[in-house]
């Protein structure tokens, strides 16, 4: 019997998952509000629970940092996961910072927006939610600002509909 430390993922990063999984999609960007937001983590703890539920094979491709000259590649790296039935989750630097971001969320299937709770202004999610189209937008993901790792995130919207900021 597996003690409740090693039972997996918590509660959060699980609602969170199943949420992000009520619509189809095959590759998702996980898009920081602003900077300072540690996606790369929300990314780790969304592959590791996905990987749990065991509904397909979960990929991490990691494109923070990611210039103009790779991007192509990089996209060919997701799409082939995706089309040998991977699911593929993929954390991006802010738009506002890098050029390259842009061409990345437009290749996935969809989006999360990550947002730290107390920390992220207003102006700057919505300005990420027009960029990216709400059409292609699963929800959002509210971190607080006290927490980190695995207790880190408190909600996510279930839809787009419901992902408005202001």
């Amino acid at each position: 019997m597996k003690k409740a430390k090693d039972a997996g993922p918590d509660t959060d990063w699980q609602r969170i998952w199943l949420s992000a999984r009520k619509r189809e999609w095959n590759s998702v960007a996980i898009v920081p509000s602003h900077t300072g937001i540690d996606v790369a983590e929300v990314a780790e703890r969304l592959t590791e629970t996905g990987r749990v539920h065991g509904e397909r094979s979960v990929k991490l491709i990691n494109a923070i940092g990611v210039q103009l000259a790779a991007v192509n590649e990089l996209i060919e790296s997701i799409e082939a996961a995706a089309a040998h039935g991977e699911l593929v989750v993929v954390p991006v630097d802010p738009i506002s910072e890098n050029p390259s971001t842009m061409a990345i969320v437009r290749a996935m299937s969809a989006s999360l927006l990550v947002v730290r709770l107390g920390e992220s202004q207003i102006a700057a999610a919505q300005s990420v939610i027009d960029t990216i189209g709400r059409d292609r937008l699963l929800g959002s993901v509210v971190l607080d600002p006290v927490k980190s790792g695995r207790r880190a995130a408190k909600r996510v919207a279930e839809t787009a509909e419901k992902s408005t900021v202001g």
